[in-house]
């Protein structure tokens, strides 16, 4: 027996779309969870000291990121962000606080998290120009590839935020930036 989808609340229907099943629910925020607890693992492993704010913060952050990286392939967002194409358009570029964030309280980098930021922002967009799901998934593929080799390389000096990258990629070009509809 088939279970009907979840409504979604007005506020998360950027996250989920209007309704969602269980599954893709329980994936988004077991995906949120996990890698927040294994970020905050691995963080307390390398740093001496990590106030209790950071670890929110950073906790929060990672919790973001990831499930947003699983929401982005879940159809009834799609489905939403079709029917909201300004928002697709701008939601790479409302994602500057996570690197801004990061930058001012754990790797003071300046120059790392602006080339993420702003390639991260302007491969979205190109893969938002390009039509057809088709063709758009292998260059979105492409991109985040590509700016993985270029920033994993550069190192950071706080090398528990190397997870961030990829997935913060992951989330905005090829999760959000494909239309799915």
């Amino acid at each position: 027996m088939r279970r009907p989808p979840v409504r979604v609340p007005a506020g998360l229907r950027f996250i989920h779309g209007a309704s969602a099943t269980r599954f893709e629910l329980a994936v988004v925020y077991a995906a949120g969870l996990a890698a927040a607890i294994l970020v905050l693992v691995f963080a307390w492993s390398r740093v001496a000291q990590l106030p209790a704010w950071k670890a929110v913060i950073l906790f929060v952050l990672a919790a973001d990121v990831s499930a947003g990286a699983a929401a982005g392939f879940c159809a009834p967002t799609g489905a939403w962000y079709a029917q909201h194409p300004g928002f697709r358009r701008a939601f790479p570029f409302l994602n500057f606080f996570q690197p801004a964030l990061l930058c001012a309280l754990f790797d003071g980098r300046v120059a790392y998290w602006a080339f993420l930021y702003g390639f991260t922002a302007a491969a979205a967009s190109v893969v938002m120009l390009i039509r057809g799901r088709s063709r758009q998934e292998p260059a979105a593929a492409a991109l985040t590839a590509l700016g993985t080799v270029i920033l994993l390389p550069i190192g950071l000096a706080t090398p528990f935020l190397a997870w961030f990258a990829p997935v913060y990629m992951v989330k905005l070009i090829l999760g959000f930036s494909i239309d799915r509809s």
